[in-house]
C-alpha cells in the first residue's frame, strides 16, 4: 500500500472511533487498523476522548447536536479525502487529519468548557448560601449578646420593675425596670397596637406632679418593644410614669389620652 493510501486511511481514525463510518469503510479500516501502530494510537487516543466525555455529568456536556454536527463534517471531509486520493503527503499531519483531531478536540474542550461553568456556577452558589449562613448566625449571635446584655442590666443590684397597664382586648402591658442606682430604665412592651404613619408611643415620667417627656418607640409587628438606657428625671419626686400617642419626634406636652399608666416607688 503506497503512502498517500496509508495517509488518506489515516484520516479515518476520527471517524472510526467516533462510529462514523459504514460497514464497508470501517472493513476496509480495520484491515490497514491491524497492521499500522500509527493508525490504532489514534484510534486509541480518540476513544479515550470519547470515553471521557461519556463520563462526564449530564449537564457538562456539549450540546445534543454538536457531536452530530462534527459527526457530519468529519464524514464530509471522509468523503471528500477518498475521492481526491490525495498526491504525496507533506511534512507533518494531512489537513484531514488536522481537521479531525481539531474536531474531536473541540468536542472535549466543549464539554470541559460547559464542566468548568458547572462547577463554578456551583461554587458561587455555595459561595453564597455560606454568606447568607454566615449572616444568619452573626445576627443570631447579636441578639444573644444584646439578651444576655438586658438580663445582665435586669439583674443589676438596685433595679426594680414596674407595670404599665390599660384595659383592652387583648390587654397592652409595660415593663419598666429602673435601675435606681444609675437612674435609667429598660422598657419593655407586649401586645402594643401599631400607630398610623407618622405617629409614636411616648413614654412620659410625672414629677412634682407634671409630665415630663421621654422617647418615643414605634411596636414591631408582633406587638412587642424594647428600649434601653432610657435616661430617668432627677431633681424631684417620680410619683408615675405613662404612655400616650404623639407625633413621631415628640411632644413636650401630651396631646392624646393616656393608653398606659402605673406608679413609680421613689427611691429611697
Amino acid at each position: 500500500m503506497s503512502r498517500p493510501d496509508q495517509d488518506a486511511l489515516l484520516d479515518l481514525a476520527p471517524a472510526y472511533a467516533l462510529g462514523a463510518l459504514s460497514a464497508e469503510e470501517a472493513q476496509r479500516f480495520e484491515a490497514y487498523l491491524a497492521t499500522s501502530p500509527e493508525a490504532q494510537r489514534e484510534v486509541a487516543e480518540y476513544r479515550e476522548i470519547g470515553a471521557l466525555l461519556a463520563l462526564s455529568e449530564a449537564e457538562a456536556r456539549p450540546a445534543p447536536d454538536l457531536g452530530s454536527r462534527v459527526l457530519a463534517r468529519v464524514s464530509e471531509q471522509k468523503t471528500t479525502t477518498l475521492a481526491a486520493r490525495r498526491p504525496a503527503a507533506t511534512p507533518g499531519r494531512p489537513a484531514p487529519l488536522l481537521w479531525g483531531a481539531l474536531a474531536a478536540s473541540l468536542i472535549a474542550a466543549a464539554g470541559l468548557g460547559a464542566g468548568l461553568i458547572s462547577l463554578r456556577g456551583r461554587v458561587d452558589a455555595l459561595r453564597t448560601e455560606l454568606a447568607a449562613r454566615e449572616q444568619t448566625l452573626s445576627e443570631r449571635e447579636r441578639l444573644l449578646r444584646a439578651r444576655d446584655a438586658t438580663l445582665n442590666a435586669i439583674l443589676e443590684p438596685g433595679v426594680k420593675l414596674f407595670q404599665l397597664t390599660s384595659s383592652g382586648d387583648p390587654e397592652p402591658l409595660i415593663q419598666l425596670f429602673w435601675d435606681q442606682r444609675h437612674n435609667v430604665a429598660i422598657l419593655h412592651g407586649f401586645q402594643l397596637r401599631s400607630v398610623p404613619p407618622g405617629r409614636a408611643y411616648q413614654l412620659w415620667f410625672v414629677k412634682d406632679g407634671k409630665p415630663v417627656p421621654s422617647i418615643t418607640f414605634q411596636p414591631e409587628s408582633s406587638g412587642k418593644a424594647k428600649v434601653e438606657r432610657i435616661p430617668v428625671p432627677t431633681g424631684g419626686t417620680l410619683s408615675a410614669a405613662a404612655i400616650t400617642v404623639e407625633p413621631e419626634s415628640g411632644s413636650s406636652q401630651p396631646t392624646s389620652p393616656i393608653l398606659l399608666v402605673g406608679p413609680l416607688q421613689q427611691k429611697s
